[in-house]
């Protein structure tokens, strides 16, 4: 989990073993183009050419 994501940073979604069935992008990796700063933490990750909004809790850093 990131709690403090940089704009460009390569990451990973990751949601829970028991809900990651229903989350068309569990396992995708995309860039952090927008973070958010207020309450619920969300952050706009590019995949695909898309922005999706997901949670803080839901992305980790991309292993290399």
């Amino acid at each position: 989990m990131i709690f403090g994501p940089k704009t460009g940073e390569c990451v990973q979604l990751w949601y829970a073993k028991a809900f990651a069935h229903l989350w068309p992008f569990h396992g995708r990796f995309g860039v952090v183009r927008i973070v958010g700063s207020g309450k619920p933490r969300n952050h706009g990750i590019e995949i695909d050419g898309k922005i999706v909004v997901v949670p803080c809790g839901n992305i980790k850093r991309a292993e290399k």
